[in-house]
């Protein structure tokens, strides 16, 4: 069974553990005399849509472009700035929902009211007292946190959970009465009694944001509230529920109604239905390495440490794996927005980067495990936020460039917003926003064969490359290239000794530009498209490059400034792409050379691009050095409760990094299926359930040493090729067993 526990409270947010169910999240402290809950709801987010595009970039984006054929860097930036930039230059930030905070009313001295008002960043454990064989524990399969502990003589015991099916955090207490509590940091908000058993948080963001509602009702014999304080008995059960205007016109009525729900089925039946719900879809993908017991006897940030003086806790990977699918499952469910910086647990009201939309690599990074790792469905609500962009993207594609079709930049927020981001050249006037994300379509359709979800979205993708239909510009040899661009988010240096950031020849580009013209030429073919115009597009993009053994990350000469830079963008080819593969041998040495050259020089030193890296080597078929950069992360940039640290924390490597895990294990890139691609000598016998392979099927592997076993089950009619096999005609429904050496 996996799960993750630990022996004290958490005292600081990065110690908290998870739960979810999409649109609600809660960081559950675990502490004894105060319990302090941090809700988040995902569409609580500060301010409302604004047109921000600069009413003189249409103007002045010729001269921009010409300023950079003739190489005059500095003037192409300095107008940029002024005349590209968006009005005002940053979109809306995601803010915190609320705290929910328990008391135990056991005659000792309590922390006053004041003390509650913000607990944000701020060390709990001075409210601790003395308790013995405490264990606080989130089981991984089943979404269910537990507290347990003895005080004072008494057995104390929380249990807690957020559905899905009802849209509610159900919190069940025994042991000591309470006194409980909503706060919203030190921000001034409505606080009301209900009735006799429930309160509500009511307020609205600021510069015309949502309006939201946060209720909570106790149910216990003698319940009971004094002004805005619910007061309760030694055992209880809180139910919780919020909505906001993005979605409900009267929030606090959907949260009411949502309460009474889940009051009327009673706690008993609402824990079935979650476990019924969120269960069998972590049980789909599992991960077995074999594993020390002695190991798995030990707490989390015990193991944690060990790890990073040892490596030798393969169990512990197999907690890791299931927690990075237990956290896309809690934080992108169908109906919820998609997972943003943070998955949907956010601590802070000016939270990093806006805890938002970063769409030059870690909104899609978010993803890459949902296909591969059997969790498909929560991959829709990327495809739903698409919509939203879909509009303003037209616009921003209008207005600024004069062109058809949708575009991005290289972030964007709650209301979709495509406008340019900030004012940083290395990263505001990338243009591929939109391109990279309709790519996500073309991966979720490889893996289902949805014929009905492409008809949906194949649209969406055309308007991208109808962007770049108007707006490539020709390059003196011919080929067509992006203007402006950047490399994210690194600075170049020309022969001349100039430094720059703008440029018309980032090799990301047409990297991305022919992962979106193939996918068109391919999914097109499925639906019966005229795609002669994307093979036309593809044949004159600038091809990928290689200097000095490596792939430019410029299509000029330039020098990276930063050659251990965190974005190693040059390498989208090889991964999340498969333009560059074994059957380009000369590329694929040229990625090796050029991930080995960033790493030599520092790179890897944030989490998510650790956790890239991890999957670029995984597709270089090198499993050493996967299970290298596995180590390096987890002892390096993972916090206590097993979050990725960027720093700070980002949920995107946690993602990123499971990914890679799923590479090692099986590739379905290209003409065929490879098993066990990257199988570290380390990874001696293990088996994985619940893969997924591009062409739909769902695959089993068991391996010991030299050989492996594997089932393939699918799910339509075709032709299974796996490498080093004959192929395999089958019909949907049909199971292939097979047997193999790792490569």
């Amino acid at each position: 069974m996996s799960n993750i526990w630990f022996q004290r409270p958490a005292s600081v947010w990065n110690e908290a553990l998870p739960l979810g169910n999409g649109r609600l999240g809660a960081m559950v402290f675990g502490g004894t005399a105060v319990e302090r809950v941090a809700m988040n709801e995902d569409s609580v987010w500060y301010g409302g849509f604004r047109d921000r595009v600069n009413p003189d970039a249409k103007e002045a984006l010729p001269r921009v472009r010409q300023l950079l054929r003739e190489e005059r860097i500095s003037e192409a930036q300095a107008l940029a700035e002024t005349a590209l930039t968006a009005t005002p230059d940053g979109e809306r930030h995601y803010e915190p929902l609320c705290d929910l905070i328990l008391q135990q009313l056991d005659g000792g001295q309590m922390a006053g009211l004041h003390g509650m008002r913000s607990l944000n960043g701020k060390d709990l454990s001075k409210w601790e007292g003395p308790v013995e064989n405490y264990r606080r524990e989130l089981n991984l399969m089943n979404g269910v946190h537990t507290v347990s502990y003895m005080r004072k003589d008494r057995q104390v015991k929380r249990e807690a959970f957020i559905s899905y099916p009802h849209q509610v955090m159900a919190l069940r207490c025994t042991g000591f009465p309470c006194r409980v509590i909503l706060r919203r940091g030190a921000f001034v908000n409505r606080i009301d009694a209900l009735d006799g058993a429930t309160v509500a948080l009511t307020g609205t963001t600021g510069d015309g944001g949502v309006s939201y509602a946060a209720v909570c009702r106790a149910v216990g014999e003698g319940v009971r509230v004094v002004g805005n304080t619910l007061f309760c008995p030694e055992t209880f059960v809180l139910y919780f529920a919020a909505a906001t205007t993005f979605r409900e016109n009267d929030p606090l009525a959907y949260a009411v109604s949502r309460i009474e729900q889940a009051q009327r089925a009673g706690y008993e039946e609402l824990l079935r239905q979650h476990l019924l719900d969120f269960q069998p879809r972590m049980e789909a993908c599992t991960l077995h390495l074999e594993s020390d017991e002695a190991a798995d006897s030990q707490p989390t940030d015990v193991r944690l440490r060990r790890f990073a003086e040892t490596g030798n806790d393969l169990g512990l990977i197999n907690d890791y794996f299931s927690f990075g699918r237990y956290l896309l499952l809690s934080s992108s469910r169908p109906g919820s927005l998609p997972a943003n910086l943070q998955g949907v647990w956010n601590e802070s009201f000016t939270p990093p980067w806006d805890s938002k939309y970063t769409i030059n690599i870690n909104t899609e990074m978010n993803f890459w495990p949902a296909e591969t790792l059997n969790l498909s469905e929560e991959h829709l609500p990327l495809f739903e936020h698409l919509k939203r962009m879909l509009p303003h993207g037209r616009q921003v594609a209008r207005d600024m460039y004069g062109a058809r079709g949708f575009m991005a930049h290289h972030n964007t927020d709650l209301w979709g917003d495509c406008a340019p981001q900030d004012t940083y050249l290395p990263a505001t006037y990338w243009q591929m926003g939109a391109a990279w994300l309709c790519l996500h379509i073309a991966e979720h359709y490889r893996f289902t064969k949805d014929k009905q979800f492409l008809s949906e979205y194949f649209p969406i993708m055309r308007e991208a490359a109808l962007f770049f239909e108007d707006t490539l510009v020709e390059l003196s040899d011919g080929t067509l290239s992006v203007s402006p661009s950047c490399s994210p988010e690194n600075v170049y240096i020309t022969p001349e000794g100039e430094r720059g950031t703008l440029t018309d020849c980032a090799a990301m580009d047409s990297q991305i530009l022919y992962a979106l013209m193939s996918a068109l030429e391919e999914l097109g073919a499925d639906l019966g498209a005229d795609t002669a115009r994307y093979t036309e597009i593809k044949r004159r993009l600038v091809p990928v490059q290689v200097q000095d053994g490596r792939i430019r990350e410029w299509i000029k000469p330039y020098k990276e400034a930063d050659p251990g830079h965190r974005h190693i963008s040059h390498l989208f080819a090889l991964f999340p792409a498969s333009q560059v593969t074994p059957e380009t041998p000369a590329f694929f040495e040229a990625a090796k050379n050029t991930l080995r050259h960033r790493l030599a020089h520092g790179g890897g030193h944030t989490g998510w691009s650790r956790a890239w890296i991890i999957c670029m080597w995984a597709r270089l078929l090198e499993g050493e050095e996967a299970w290298n950069n596995i180590r390096l992360l987890l002892e390096k940039s993972t916090l206590p409760n097993l979050f990725d640290n960027h720093p700070p924390f980002q949920i995107d490597g946690n993602f990123g990094s499971v990914a890679g895990i799923g590479e090692m294990l099986l590739q379905s890139q290209g003409e065929c299926v490879r098993v066990l691609p990257a199988l570290p000598k380390q990874w001696k016998r293990g088996r994985v359930h619940g893969l997924r392979a591009r062409g739909g099927y769902t695959v089993d592997i068991a391996w010991e040493g030299d050989t492996w076993q594997a089932v393939f089950r699918a799910d339509h009619d075709g032709a299974l090729r796996v490498h080093g096999q004959k192929p395999a005609v089958h019909r949907a429904g049909d199971e292939l067993s097979m047997s193999g050496s790792p490569l």
